[in-house]
């Protein structure tokens, strides 16, 4: 299954090969983050909701640009320290 043929807009949930597609990453990376996902469990079947996904990556993005944000800052501030200009 392509990413192209997928269209999340009318689906609730999808399955790991699905995610990984639409993420646009390995299905064996996808298992890696499974811990992390929002997932819906039952016997041998593994969901991955739409919504909770799309929050679940907007929350990342946001927390990557906070983490980078504060490297840039600690940069910054050891090259040019405060008071020391």
């Amino acid at each position: 299954m392509n990413a192209k043929s997928l269209d999340i807009a009318t689906r609730l949930a999808l399955r790991p090969h699905e995610a990984a597609a639409a993420l646009g990453i390995s299905e064996r990376k996808l298992r890696e983050l499974l811990p992390e996902l929002p997932t819906v469990r039952r016997g041998r079947i593994v969901l991955i909701p739409v919504e909770p996904l799309r929050k679940w990556l907007r929350d990342e993005s946001r927390a990557e640009k906070g983490r980078v944000e504060k490297a840039v800052t600690e940069i910054l501030e050891a090259v040019h320290p405060r008071g020391k200009d």
